[in-house]
């Protein structure tokens, strides 16, 4: 799309590696100089960067619909992310179908595995006093918890090898279209197995669940089972090397944190503020609307940028800082707002809240021994690897 002489712009390209060595750096330029702003990236989009306006359009499905899409540029898949790309009533069906199997008291049955599942990550690091905290547990933790959780019994390293090419091929058609049959093959297969037998997990109730009495078509179910494997646990990977990052990192926060365990949490939700895992999510203009004087025409791409608006210093004081005190802590836009609130959070804070506790049990005294490299995709942004240090132990 052309840009025309009127709009606001901003040279802001997601595809761009380097753009994420300085992300935060980037977007509250942005956000400071021209906080709707098009750019002519990937076939041109607006980017909204303020928290109100990405609250407003997260709520207006009407005008902000995701039915064309919820990547900027698209991914190679065949057949729309379920429930996340789809308006209601549909999306209603399909969101009330999963929500209640990830609720905080639904997910207490598995607490017992997943706690197994951190325990037995960490206990062969122990001896050596030395991980990179990404490849040896932000890797492998979430992978192997949604795979607990859905019943998915495959070598977890290949599950997490097929979401993470996925994603990375994004803004790259041809070699997206590639991973994306790749990935929809392992589902495919899953489901096949499931399809028409007694259900024995949860991915087989929904495999064979029906609504409004009829069976979920293939193309939805596909969709479904991708969102679940992928967001299920790539996302988390970003969130448990930042947190670490910030506990070992801050000034006195470990020593605080040690000395009060009720600060997980806060320390959870402003390392997710500060570090959104996924840091832009798009829609597609429906009807025509105006935002902050500029005109968005049906059609046009919207980027709704949770990166910048985590960061608005309208609605978070000194932004840039780090404050576990910090009033209305989940009111991050991290996981999304409105009826497209991530239906998995629940989940990436378990996983993060058991991680963290561990660390701070069994490697109170982890330090950074090297330097962390900062990487991501067109819509994800974390560590790539954490290189750290502690005293050895053999429990």
């Amino acid at each position: 799309m052309t840009q025309a002489p009127d709009r606001p712009a901003f040279p802001l390209d997601n595809t761009d590696p380097a753009l994420l060595q300085r992300l935060p750096e980037t977007l509250a330029e942005m956000q400071g100089r021209c906080p709707v702003a098009w750019s002519d990236a990937s076939g041109g989009f607006w980017a909204l960067t303020k928290y109100d306006d990405v609250v407003t359009a997260s709520n207006d499905w009407q005008t902000y619909t995701v039915t064309k899409g919820i990547m900027i540029p698209p991914t190679g898949a065949s057949m729309p992310v379920i429930p996340a790309e789809l308006d209601p009533p549909r999306h209603t069906s399909l969101r009330k179908l999963v929500l209640a199997d990830f609720t905080d008291k639904a997910l207490q049955r598995w607490r017992p595995g997943l706690e197994k599942i951190v325990d037995e990550a960490f206990a062969p690091l122990l001896p050596a006093g030395r991980a990179d905290l990404v490849r040896d547990i932000a890797h492998p933790v979430p992978v192997l918890a949604i795979s607990l959780i859905l019943g998915i019994d495959s070598d977890w390293r290949r599950v997490r090898e097929l979401a993470a090419n996925f994603i990375q091929a994004t803004g790259q058609p041809e070699l997206a279209r590639q991973r994306a049959k790749e990935l929809e093959a392992f589902l495919e297969d899953e489901i096949d197995a499931r399809r028409g037998r007694p259900v024995t997990d949860l991915l087989g109730s929904y495999v064979n669940a029906t609504i409004d009495g009829k069976p979920i078509p293939p193309t939805e179910l596909l969709g479904l089972v991708q969102l679940m494997v992928v967001a299920g646990h790539e996302t988390t990977v970003n969130g448990m090397g930042t947190m670490i990052y910030r506990l070992v990192t801050e000034p006195g926060l470990r020593e605080r944190v040690l000395a009060d365990r009720s600060l997980v949490g806060p320390v959870i939700d402003e390392t997710l503020r500060l570090h959104p895992p996924v840091w832009n999510m798009g829609r597609t203009v429906a009807q025509e609307t105006e935002v902050r004087g500029a005109t968005l025409c049906p059609g046009e791409k919207v980027m709704l940028v949770y990166g910048a608006a985590n960061r608005d210093p309208e609605r978070f004081a000194e932004p840039d800082r780090f404050d576990v005190d910090r009033p209305g802590l989940s009111r991050h836009l991290t996981f999304g707002i409105g009826r497209h609130r991530c239906i998995g959070e629940p989940l990436a804070k378990l996983e993060l809240r058991l991680t963290l506790e561990y660390v701070l049990d069994n490697l109170p005294d982890v330090e950074i021994d090297g330097t962390p490299v900062w990487g991501g995709g067109t819509n994800q942004h974390g560590l790539r690897s954490l290189p750290v240090r502690f005293t050895p132990s053999r429990t």
